[in-house]
């Protein structure tokens, strides 16, 4: 073949469907759709990747000639023949496959879910399913209960089956798997990505996958000059190495942001920067959340740019459950007096319990350790499996409950507590510990000593060492020890600062289990052991994107000013089953009305993101 030659729709569309033929099996009628409206041939329980498309349209390509690939590369390039019809050395700026809206079905569709519970797409939908397989980026947003779950799958079942997503090569990616679906699912968390999975089928799970393990974040060293000291010092910053000089695969024909109100504009823009071939994006999201600790949203600013669809009907399922409904309360700004919280106490499913009376900070969190503590000898509270939020770190916050549960689950199973020393800080942990580690859930194996670490010597671990560091009674191998302020103890560490390996190195290693992985991790250096969390209760901000069956909501007078309606909603969405509240009298009242983004409607929301973009524009003119 010439290499100039234009190879016709027809012809390339024979190839491709000969391809596909020797690669995988022919599907069955049901087992095909090529347009939306044939949803109801959608089986999310099946594997996805052996199905191939009835039809495909297919738009002009340019292709030449090569042995490797005999008609869709150029000469000594090697690549992976795409369902798109498309090789990775191709970079098309428009998605290859058209789905014709004319062969819709007015009718809603069905799927079937993996447990094959058959689930019928109300008009919005299926609007968004043609919308999203017509390979345009669009916007889905909806509430809690509105069906984005079901929508999603919907999605990419019909983009896998009409053809459109195509067969990913994975470029030497590390985390992506060739021969998977062209479709990639992205969130911002961990937990929020193991969520994803649960929801996908099989064929997918492999590509739902954090932002930064997309970009393929990793530590980059450098050298620096301090300028106190005149010495030139090695630091570290993990950083994106999938960038403009080194993309993402270009098989990857959709990426879908999940939980997209919480992906700020920075991080957003470095994912667009790695993909040069610019495929389709798909935003999902809930503009009533929370939005990012650092930065705004890239969801509120996609609402201006792209087409979107708002799921606003909440399934009768959905309504059933008080979880949702209390949700739908907080959004309606109709605010929640406590006369009306004896309403919404459903043994089993919902509690709300105000304070007694207003007490200091301190009081609070040691009177909520001693709650929780009960609660876990009665079986109310599983420590486990539950999760407590708060909207703070400190005061009455994360940090302080933390340590009152992880100290009488210690002393309960009469485990030893170990002071680690890391840098300028020390720690007390436990083994069996539930801990953060790298924004993923793990459980603590072992801690030991570190034969690296030089610095001070640690306190003797012991069963009766508290996580403040104080001891109720002395061990019989005790020895008198040196009775060591806090200051002295940094001001000994900062004498000795010239040696990094005395501060940069923790006295002890502690080997972890990743729950959601399973893979088993050790940590040694101060900073790491450092960013080692207690896992049992967390800020509302870090559990966005995740869900627990059972949650506790703590609320406190001191919290007042972050308590919003977005951070309210938020909170109460990460209950699938069981939610039990402890609050003011007020916070349903002043949290309601207080809104972080302004307006009710998509229409006001929008013109608040208008407005923010604007003065964004014009801060950085200045």
């Amino acid at each position: 073949m010439n290499p100039s030659t234009t190879i016709s729709k027809e012809s390339l569309a024979a190839l491709v469907a000969k391809l596909r033929a020797q690669k995988t099996p022919t599907a069955t009628a049901a087992e095909t759709i090529t347009s939306p409206a044939a949803v109801s041939a959608i089986n999310l329980s099946k594997p996805i990747t052996g199905i191939r498309p009835q039809t495909i349209i297919i738009d002009d390509i340019q292709a030449q000639n090569t042995e490797e690939c005999s008609t869709l590369c150029a000469p000594n390039e090697s690549c992976s023949i795409t369902e798109s019809g498309n090789c990775d050395a191709q970079s098309p700026t428009e998605t290859n496959h058209t789905i014709t809206p004319e062969s819709l079905n007015p009718n809603p569709g069905t799927i079937t879910d993996k447990y094959g519970n058959t689930i019928q797409l109300n008009s919005k939908q299926l609007e968004f399913v043609t919308l999203a397989g017509s390979g345009k980026s669009c916007v889905l947003i909806g509430a809690a209960g509105t069906g984005k779950t079901t929508c999603q799958k919907a999605v990419v079942a019909n983009l896998i089956q009409s053809g459109a997503a195509g067969i990913l090569n994975s470029g030497g990616h590390k985390h992506l798997v060739s021969g998977t679906p062209g479709i990639v699912i992205c969130a911002y968390t961990r937990r929020a990505v193991a969520n994803i999975r649960r929801n996908m089928p099989a064929d997918l799970q492999n590509n739902c996958i954090t932002i930064h393990k997309l970009l393929e974040y990793q530590p980059v060293f450098y050298e620096v000059d301090d300028p106190i000291s005149g010495k030139t010092k090695n630091t570290m910053k993990f950083e994106a190495t999938r960038n403009k000089m080194n993309p993402l695969p270009s098989s990857i024909h959709t990426v879908i942001f999940e939980e997209s109100s919480m992906i700020g504009t920075d991080l957003h823009q470095e994912v667009i920067d790695a993909l040069p071939h610019r495929p389709q994006i798909i935003y999902l999201g809930d503009i009533q959340q929370l939005p990012p600790v650092f930065g705004p949203a890239i969801l509120g600013f996609k609402l201006l740019e792209l087409p979107v669809v708002e799921l606003a009907e909440v399934y009768r399922q959905a309504l059933e459950s008080p979880i949702i409904s209390l949700a739908h309360r907080i959004l309606s700004g109709n605010r929640l007096e406590a006369k009306e919280f004896s309403q919404w106490d459903l043994p089993g499913k919902l509690k709300i319990r105000p304070w007694k009376k207003k007490i200091d900070d301190l009081n609070a969190v040691i009177t909520l350790g001693n709650v929780f503590r009960t609660f876990e000898s009665e079986g109310i509270y599983d420590p486990e499996e539950d999760i407590i939020l708060i909207p703070f770190n400190k005061a009455c916050g994360t940090i302080e409950l933390n340590k009152l549960i992880a100290n009488a689950l210690a002393r309960k199973r009469e485990a030893v507590t170990y002071e680690i020393i890391a840098g300028f800080q020390k720690v007390y942990l436990s083994i069996g510990d539930k801990v953060l580690y790298d924004k993923e859930d793990a459980i603590i194996l072992d801690i030991f000593p570190n034969p690296t670490y030089s610095g001070k010597h640690a306190q003797r671990e012991s069963q009766y060492l508290d996580y403040w560091g104080h001891k109720s009674q002395k061990d019989e191998v005790d020895i008198d020890e040196e009775d060591e302020s806090h200051l002295d103890f940094i001001l000994s560490q900062a004498a000795s600062s010239e040696d990094d390996e005395r501060v940069n190195k923790a006295s002890h290693k502690i080997k972890l289990r990743m729950l959601d992985t399973e893979r088993e991790v050790t940590i040694d250096s101060a900073g790491d052991v450092n960013a080692l969390l207690l896992g049992y209760a967390l800020t509302v901000h870090k559990s966005q994107g995740s869900e627990w069956r059972k949650v506790f909501l703590c609320f406190h007078h001191t919290h007042s000013k972050m308590i919003q309606r977005e951070l309210l909603y938020t909170a109460v969405t990460r209950a699938r089953e069981e939610l039990y509240i402890i609050c003011e009298g007020d916070t349903f009242v002043k949290g309601i009305e207080s809104q972080k983004v302004k307006g009710n409607t998509l229409a006001e929301k929008a013109e608040w993101f208008k407005g923010k973009q604007a003065r964004m524009e014009s801060e950085t003119l200045e």
